[in-house]
């Protein structure tokens, strides 16, 4: 898979999983520790980037789904908080 094609997933699945939440967008990012401004450009089509592991992985501890599933290596959503904290120990 591309780089670009990854990029285009987590935003999808980013979108998801804000959805999902029932917070709004502000709020989203404030409990996963972002600026509005970086949620606002990892969610516009013309984004181009990932935002860096540790973020990524905040949000997938916060929200409960994999780090995979959020790049779109795995189709497979849920995690269970044992294994995103052994995730983020590797950081």
């Amino acid at each position: 898979m591309d780089k670009r094609r990854t990029v285009e997933i987590f935003r999808e699945r980013l979108g998801e999983v804000i959805a999902n939440s029932g917070l709004s967008r502000s709020a989203f990012a404030a409990r996963a520790g972002l600026d509005r401004s970086t949620l606002s450009q990892l969610l516009s089509p013309g984004n181009e980037r990932l935002p860096r592991a540790e973020t990524i992985a905040a949000i997938a501890e916060r929200e409960q789904v994999s780090v995979d599933w959020l790049l779109g290596v795995s189709q497979e959503g849920q995690l269970g908080a044992g294994v995103v904290a052994q995730v983020l120990e590797i950081e």
